[in-house]
């Protein structure tokens, strides 16, 4: 796992998706809907040119248009789908809850760290 400054492991490029879509649309459509309010959404699933899955999904309802995710392993096994653009709010006040309860966000050099509440530096 890398490491951030604090030697804690940080998630990894999500390299095999096999058997992990449900997980993977569970955890998208609960982040939104919990930012956003209820919407209807449809994934496009595709892999980036390093193997990595990222994920294109169309938010329609209330709010509507098209986010990118990266999907990451996070350190414990769980998942991550870290928006990418990561939008500012998100990223300083909230930051993205993975789902094994761990919470990540960007430093302000874009490197993936910890969420603590507080503005990342």
């Amino acid at each position: 796992m890398k490491r951030t400054q604090s030697t804690m492991p940080t998630p990894q490029p999500l390299t095999d998706l096999r058997k992990r879509v449900p997980e993977a649309k569970k955890l998208i459509a609960d982040l939104l809907t919990g930012l956003l309010g209820p919407v209807e959404l449809d994934y496009d699933f595709y892999r980036e040119w390093n193997g990595c899955w990222k994920v294109r999904v169309t938010v329609r309802g209330k709010t509507a248009g098209t986010l990118d995710f990266t999907l990451l392993s996070t350190p414990s096994g769980g998942m991550l789908a870290m928006p990418r653009p990561l939008p500012e709010r998100w990223r300083t006040q909230t930051g993205i809850t993975a789902n094994d309860g761990t919470i990540w966000t960007l430093d302000d050099a874009g490197n993936l760290i910890p969420f603590t509440g507080s503005h990342p530096s």
